[in-house]
């Protein structure tokens, strides 16, 4: 039997075989008790099949908190984010105060700078209309 199906043995120890084909191997070896070496190789890969785990628990059936520490964990992370980003606009709101008040208090300045010249020109312009009412009363 071996001789007869040696290539698909032969893919079967190389791993590649299909699940029907091991089907196939396993159930000829079941029918054909000629070779005591294959039929206790067989016996021996099916007890393994048969064997369950004891005490193999899922971790989420046995530890439901560790759901709970899941979703706690997704809380604080969202949580964590809108703050930061809160912060980050709060910083932001109040840069652009600063900003402001800066451009405000050089526009002042400016401001000061140019009505400090016209105050002069001011002075200016009232000894020059006394000037021309000297010139006024000459000509009348």
């Amino acid at each position: 039997m071996e001789n007869k199906h040696k290539d698909l043995w032969e893919k079967y120890w190389k791993g590649e075989t299909s699940v029907a084909e091991e089907k196939k191997l396993f159930q000829e070896l079941e029918e054909e008790p000629e070779d005591g070496a294959l039929k206790a190789f067989y016996s021996g890969i099916q007890s393994i099949q048969e064997e369950r785990p004891n005490g193999i628990h899922l971790p989420l059936r046995s530890f439901p908190w560790q759901k709970m520490a899941a979703v706690m964990l997704v809380f604080l992370t969202v949580a964590t984010c809108w703050w930061g980003f809160r912060t980050y606009e709060e910083q932001q709101e109040a840069q652009a105060y600063r900003q402001v008040v800066e451009a405000m208090g050089k526009i002042q300045i400016n401001l000061k700078k140019g009505t400090s010249h016209l105050e002069s020109m001011e002075k200016i312009k009232y000894l020059n209309s006394g000037a021309n009412w000297y010139e006024n009363d000459k000509n009348n």
